[in-house]
């Protein structure tokens, strides 16, 4: 770790963070942080390793950008990345300007309940009509200023929570990195593409050691030239180029399983590589678990039972997965108790047998760390109306929420993923509409609506990815956690710049996201209002779907631990049902069969291979996703993407 690696950072963190707003929401083409795997870092990457290297190492190869230093320039845009398009910044300022502003029409049945319970330090007005929400949306005149006092508050507010729960979730990482990478042995799919990318990076050739591997070599030719050939039609005037359709909703339309809610996709290709870079175990669960779950909304509808209305968003799935995460973070916490023990005594001084020097954050800066953040988060909760006991539940659950995103990500490769369940809601149902007052249903709704809603805002994969590649940092490694909140900090500050300055000077109504800017929170303020005036009618417990997730996952995990023969892994079933993995668990099934065709009718050698080739695969899937968006930025969107 340098200084230059982390101005360097620093600077493509901002320069990310500025641009991905301005591309994504007013011009619908960029997206660029979208997924664990961003093609917005690996643009970044692939330039500082075979671009800016090659014109270093021409001035003199000794300056030439080191593994280390890569590393922490794509851990730091790695974190950073949750907030400019699909992460925070979709859903913050909405969340605060969006309720003042849509409760002036008259059908509006909230304006009365949830407005007028929500704190007022947390929204821009509790007027409807403020003249502030009006311009965010609107527009205002050129020669007006941005309204920057009115915003402060409520965003002085808001970042203190955010403070404290994503320093939470960093120091939960950090406990949890020893337990994941060097007890329990997790692959880390998405740390070893960049780190076997950038290895070799400082040695007198002129590109990568992996640059001298023909399969990888193959892989990013081939890829290349696929893209190119699938971009074709976009030569002669059409705005899309070829896909590989799998219409299987189309075929199973109108016949007796077209309640597997099975839905038309274009094939993906990435997925396939990161399939394969996975056990065969883990991948097998993927595509396994998710066709049981098509097949449970199947037997659902032939029993008549309401639960399977809604197919992926179908109360069969969401309280299943509720079931399942809860069981699995205690499952994982019992299997790692030994490794906790060992951190709690380091934290309070009993152990001193206990070697932390090697961790990037020390066993009692995490754990007190944790304790503090939870407190001051809680506290937080707690300050704006919500009982503490409350307050505390639902930290609880947030926090299990990103503990369980982190363990599918490394374990499974799974590069997006949406966590189909929602803690205030799983909360509200299992207490019978009783856990929430007014105002803490308000505050409830509008975190998870703000932090939780989707999972590219979430903090935990990037985080425990950072942690896992600290190990290539010889020098300085307790200064990546600084560094990674550094660069967490401006990609905040530089996206709201974007975002406000783009809203009033464009409107919020002309996003081309229409769901996040008013979608969200009219859905947010609407579920207020269910909760304070009829609590118990909104998402009444699903109690045999929930201990069916229980039960299912606790049995898998217990099959897994006592015997060596058990197939199955029970990752899938934390992933069973949301919007991506409708479109992901075919490309999971394909590289799981190419890599058992490859166990068994192949070498170690072939396996070996293949392993580089689909390295290139992604690298290059993503990259080009990269430069497409910054070839449409510069031709003002007059070039299609490809």
């Amino acid at each position: 770790m340098t200084l230059r690696a982390f101005l360097i950072g620093l600077l493509c963190v901002i320069g990310l963070c500025l641009l991905d707003p301005y591309t994504s929401f007013n011009k619908g083409y960029g997206w660029n942080t979208v997924g664990h795997f961003p093609p917005g870092a690996v643009f970044f990457l692939v330039l500082l390793t075979i671009g800016a290297n090659v014109v270093i190492k021409l001035l003199k190869k000794s300056w030439a950008l080191c593994q280390a230093e890569l590393m922490l320039v794509w851990c730091m845009v790695m974190v950073a990345a949750i907030v400019p398009s699909d992460g925070l910044m979709r859903w913050w300022f909405p969340m605060l300007a969006g309720p003042p502003y849509l409760a002036r029409r008259a059908d509006v049945t909230w304006k009365d309940t949830a407005l007028a319970r929500a704190p007022e330090l947390l929204v821009l007005s509790k007027q409807p009509g403020s003249i502030e929400a009006k311009r965010f949306y609107e527009g205002q005149p050129e020669e007006a200023r941005i309204p920057w006092r009115p915003w402060l508050t409520p965003i002085a507010c808001w970042l203190a929570l955010m403070v404290f729960f994503y320093l939470a979730t960093f120091f939960l990482c950090a406990i949890l990195r020893k337990q994941w990478a060097e007890r329990e042995r997790l692959q880390f799919p998405l740390a070893r593409v960049p780190l076997e990318f950038t290895e070799g990076s400082q040695e007198q050739g002129w590109l990568p050691r992996l640059f001298s591997n023909r399969a990888f070599v193959i892989g990013v030719i081939a890829t290349t030239a696929f893209r190119f050939l699938r971009d074709v039609p976009l030569f002669f005037g059409k705005t899309s180029g070829w896909g590989v359709p799998i219409p299987l909703k189309d075929v199973l339309a109108s016949t007796p399983l077209e309640h597997l809610y099975l839905e038309n996709f274009d094939l993906w290709w990435s997925p396939i590589g990161f399939a394969f870079l996975v056990p065969a175990d883990v991948s097998l669960s993927v595509w396994f678990f998710y066709l049981l779950g098509r097949s449970e909304l199947q037997v659902a509808y032939w029993l008549n039972s309401d639960t399977h209305y809604g197919g992926t968003w179908s109360a069969l799935m969401r309280w299943q997965i509720a079931g399942s995460y809860m069981i699995f973070t205690l499952g994982a916490l019992f299997m790692a108790r030994r490794h906790i023990a060992d951190v709690v005594r380091k934290a309070v001084g009993l152990g001193r047998d206990v070697d932390d020097r090697p961790e990037p954050v020390g066993y009692g800066v995490s754990f007190w760390g944790l304790l503090i953040c939870t407190a001051g988060a809680v506290g937080w909760f707690a300050f704006f109306g919500m009982p503490l006991w409350v307050a505390l539940t639902l930290f609880a659950l947030l926090m299990c929420i990103m503990f369980v995103q982190a363990r599918i990500v490394a374990q499974s490769g799974l590069y997006i993923t949406t966590s189909l369940w929602q803690a205030p809601n799983i909360m509200n149902g299992l207490s019978l509409g009783r856990v929430f007052n007014a105002t803490g249903a308000v505050v409830a709704n509008m975190q998870y609506g703000i932090m939780m809603d989707s999972n590219y805002s979430m903090l935990s994969p990037p985080a425990i990815h950072a942690f896992r590649i600290s190990e290539v940092f010889e020098r300085r490694r307790k200064l990546l956690l600084p560094a990674l909140f550094v660069a967490l900090m401006a990609g905040i500050i530089a996206s709201s710049y974007t975002c406000l300055c783009m809203a009033y000077s464009g409107g919020a109504l002309n996003y081309s996201d229409d769901w996040g800017s008013t979608g969200n929170p009219t859905y947010r303020f609407e579920l207020s209002h269910m909760e304070i005036e009829r609590p118990s009618e909104v998402d009444p417990a699903k109690w045999s779907p929930f201990g069916l997730g229980i039960v299912l996952t606790g049995f898998v995990m217990f099959m897994r631990a006592r015997f060596y023969w058990w197939p199955i892994h029970p990752i899938g079933l934390l992933g069973i049902s949301n919007w991506h993995i409708d479109r992901i668990w075919l490309p999971f099934l394909i590289g799981w069969l190419t890599k058992v065709l490859m166990m068994k009718f192949g070498s170690g050698r072939l396996i070996q291979q293949a392993r580089f080739f689909f390295i290139g695969l992604i690298l290059v899937e993503s990259f080009v996703d990269g430069v497409s968006t910054i070839v449409r930025t510069v031709s003002a969107g007059r070039v299609p993407g490809f």
